[in-house]
This record gives structure tokens, C-alpha cells and sequence, in this order.
């Protein structure tokens, strides 16, 4: 899981929010979305986190 960590993610439905992961141990994920306004989401378990939020690929950089 601390590969997670500063990763940029999204959410799966409405409202689409943007973010990335702040903070990962064995008991919370804290994301912080930037996107349409800042706020801060602690998720208590994996799965709560994986059902709501989806991982971004880190897109290549352009040559």
C-alpha cells in the first residue's frame, strides 16, 4: 500500500472530485482532493477506499 502514496487519484461517481494520496498505514488512507474544492477523506478500511476511489496512471511524459 505506501506505493499509493502520493499517487493522483480519482473518484469513480458523482461528484467527480481529483487528489492524491496523503497519508497510508494499517488503519487509514487520507486523500486530499484538490479538485473542484480542497478537502481532506479519511477511508478506514481498503475496500472503502478501492469502491469509491480509482487510481490514476501516471501518464508518460511527452518527447
Amino acid at each position: 500500500m505506501d506505493e499509493w502514496l502520493n499517487k493522483p487519484v480519482k473518484t469513480k461517481e458523482r461528484p467527480k472530485k481529483r487528489g492524491t494520496v496523503e497519508y497510508v498505514d494499517d488503519q487509514y488512507i487520507v486523500v486530499f482532493f484538490t479538485a473542484p474544492r480542497k478537502e481532506r477523506v479519511i477511508f478506514t478500511s481498503r475496500e472503502s477506499f478501492l469502491n469509491k476511489v480509482e487510481l490514476l496512471e501516471d501518464e508518460p511524459s511527452p518527447q
